[in-house]
Parts: structure tokens; C-alpha cells; sequence
């Protein structure tokens, strides 16, 4: 393994989550978008652009549960796995931190022009630019209540879409010079259905990394949802186990056996 596939994860991993965190950071304090669809192609570009911006580095994988279902289809090691999380997720952390240096002054001016207490549940509403929340914030009237288990849920079965889409388009030779919008384009049809629910991570770096700068800088406890580790098991937990079963299920359909 090689320290520029390392840098690549890194690099990656981080457009990505600046590019996309930079979109919501936009719509939740100044509601520039008419829907979540223009939300959901700039997280889709974001991705492709790391994609190419990355490809002749590393894998691209920019996601701890797309290099877990490389794992299991023995397409990368333990020491490269574990390599890769920790590189993608210092590339959440920087990507969030980026976010958080260029949108603070307006959060703070939110916040304040909005009764929101960064370390309450009303905090949730701008600590959402960088961790995931269910349900989601901005969609508080349209789904009122989500449980974790339905969380969960829609976390690992949009991860099961977006790991079988990769191995679909990485492995075809007529797609594979196009996967990297492919797979853009999967990530943001996934927004558009699972955004409103949960707001849509299937990213465990994503999530996790940037959550990290808004608990370390302004929201504390406030950048967790309700039931403090019910971020583990859907934002976390669930992406990787919605990748491994399609790993299982891409191994059985198939590879040849041995």
C-alpha cells in the first residue's frame, strides 16, 4: 500500500464532504433552494469530482462502508482497510472543518436570529450542515417522527443500493470509463428519497468526521441526536452493514468459485 493511495482517500473523501456540506450549510441558513433536488445534485457532483479528481491515486472508495464491501470481496486487506478509514475520516474532519471556518459568523447570526441554542435539540437545525440527524431537521413537518430501527433501516438499504451500484459499474467494461457519474448520479438519487428521513448519510466519514468539528467547536452534545449513540448504529453501523450484505450478495451471483 502506498501513501499517495492513502492521500487519495484523504483528498477525496474530503471534497466530497466540503462540496456537500457546503450545500446544506446554504440551505439551511439562507434557503436558497426550492427543493432538495438541486441539494441532492450538488452532493452527486461532489462525488464524481472526487472520483476523477482522485481515481489515479487511490480506489476511490471516500467512504468507510464502500471499502468494507471491497473487503469482503477480498479486493483490498485488513492493514488497507483500516488505512483507508482513518484517511477517509481525517478527510470528513478537515473537509468539516473547512465548512465550519467559512459559515460560522452566519451560523452564529442564525442562531441567534432564530432562538437556536447550539447545545440543545433546537441545535440540531444547524448542527445538520455536519452530522446527520433523524428525522431530518428541515423536514420536521413533513416527517414528524422517525424511529432508529426505521433509521437504520433506510441508512443500510440505501448503502446495499449504492455498494451494488459501484460493483455493477466498476466491473462492466462499457460503464466502468463512466462509473464515476454513475455512481454521482446513484448518490443523489438516493438524497432525493432517503434526505427527508434521515438526511440521507450512507457515508460513515461524511457523517462522522464533520460531526466531530461541530461537537469540538460550537455545539457539544448538541451535534448528536437524540439517544446519543443512536448516531453509531445509523449513521455508522448501519452503512457498513448495508454494504457487506451487498458484497455477500455480489460474491454469490457473481464470482466463480474457486
Amino acid at each position: 500500500m502506498r501513501v499517495k493511495q492513502l492521500i487519495g482517500e484523504f483528498l477525496g473523501t474530503c471534497i466530497l464532504s466540503y462540496i456537500g456540506c457546503s450545500a446544506v450549510a446554504l440551505a439551511v441558513l439562507f434557503d436558497i433552494f426550492p427543493s432538495i433536488v438541486p441539494i441532492a445534485l450538488i452532493w452527486g457532483a461532489g462525488v464524481t469530482l472526487a472520483i476523477y479528481a482522485t481515481k489515479n491515486y487511490s480506489s476511490a472508495h471516500l467512504n468507510p462502508a464502500v471499502s468494507f464491501g471491497f473487503f469482503i470481496n477480498n479486493e483490498i486487506n485488513l492493514k488497507e482497510l483500516l488505512s483507508y478509514w482513518i484517511a477517509q475520516l481525517i478527510g470528513g474532519f478537515v473537509a468539516g472543518l473547512g465548512v465550519y471556518l467559512c459559515f460560522i459568523k452566519k451560523i452564529e447570526n442564525f442562531e441567534l436570529s432564530n432562538n437556536i441554542f447550539p447545545n440543545d435539540i433546537s441545535g440540531a437545525y444547524t448542527a445538520s450542515i455536519f452530522g446527520e440527524f433523524f428525522p431530518n431537521p428541515g423536514y420536521i413537518d413533513v416527517v414528524p417522527n422517525l424511529s432508529e430501527l426505521s433509521a437504520c433501516g433506510y441508512e443500510c438499504v440505501g448503502t446495499f443500493i449504492l455498494m451494488t451500484s459501484i460493483f455493477w459499474f466498476s466491473k462492466i467494461n462499457k460503464m466502468r470509463k463512466f462509473s464515476p457519474s454513475l455512481i454521482g448520479l446513484t448518490v443523489a438519487l438516493l438524497i432525493i428519497w432517503i434526505a427527508p428521513f434521515t438526511q440521507c448519510g450512507i457515508n460513515p466519514a461524511r457523517d462522522f468526521g464533520p460531526r466531530l468539528v461541530a461537537y469540538f467547536f460550537h455545539w457539544g452534545s448538541g451535534a448528536f441526536p437524540n439517544g446519543q449513540m443512536s448516531f453509531l448504529t445509523v449513521y455508522i453501523f448501519s452503512p457498513i452493514l448495508g454494504a457487506w450484505l451487498s458484497a455477500l450478495l455480489f460474491k454469490k451471483l457473481f464470482q466463480k468459485p474457486d
